[in-house]
């Protein structure tokens, strides 16, 4: 009887704790976790572009134009301090020039695919709320050009892509206006491993390979945010 006692008590007390606990459970999920979207734009700066690679190996700077930066993502808050989410987006920009190289209308820009770690920092009383995280994934690399060669007997022309891989670093600074909406200023720093893309050889059978470093970009992003 005794021992009967004593597991009715456990049973009741587990029952009880369970109870507590899912109670709990709900209370700390619905302010602070559950899911986000965001999207953030701005412009991108390239850094130290160069050719490696026109049919042989090359070395030569290339001068980007001031590009653009646009990302979006899904994905979950577990509190208000930590996030996980995956993004995509496109960061792009013109070739304004490449010393001994005709490029007509060039461009390259990726398309990442990144899982991001975000951890934040609520400054009590106030809606401000610093934020640094890290991103590690793949890259479409594309480069899109009307005419880029040496000369006009010479040249590539037209779109071709290589999957790369990438990684980010970003801070910034949040502005909660309310638990489920807030707008945010950032940095991120972007980097992809070196694309070689394939083109048709207009000159001879098979193909003809055009290299680059792999982008360097710094971006400022204006954003927004939504929690459900």
């Amino acid at each position: 009887m005794k021992n009967r006692n004593v597991a009715g008590m456990v049973a009741s007390l587990l029952c009880l704790g369970a109870t507590v606990a899912q109670a709990q459970y709900y209370y700390y999920l619905l302010p602070d976790a559950g899911p986000i979207f965001r999207f953030g734009v701005g412009p991108s700066f390239f850094q130290d572009g160069r050719l490696t690679e026109y049919g042989a190996s090359v070395s030569g700077p290339v001068d980007f134009d001031t590009g653009l930066a646009f990302d979006a993502a899904i994905g979950w808050a577990f509190n208000r301090y930590a996030a996980l989410d995956f993004e995509t987006g496109f960061i792009g920009a013109g070739i304004n020039n490449v010393p001994g190289y005709i490029s007509d209308n060039s461009r390259l820009y990726s398309v990442p695919l990144l899982v991001n770690f975000t951890l934040s920092y609520p400054i009590p009383r106030t809606i401000l709320v610093p934020y640094i995280g890290a991103g590690v994934g793949g890259a479409d690399m594309v480069f899109d050009t009307d005419q880029f060669g040496p000369n006009s007997n010479d040249y590539v022309t037209g779109s071709e892509n290589d999957v790369e891989f990438a990684g980010q670093a970003f801070a910034g600074l949040r502005f909660q206006f309310s638990r489920n909406f807030s707008l945010d200023l950032g940095y991120k720093y972007f980097a992809t491993g070196d694309p070689t893309l394939s083109y048709p050889n207009i000159n001879a059978p098979g193909n003809f390979d055009v290299g680059f470093r792999g982008v360097r970009t710094h971006s400022i992003l204006f954003g927004l945010a939504w929690k459900f």
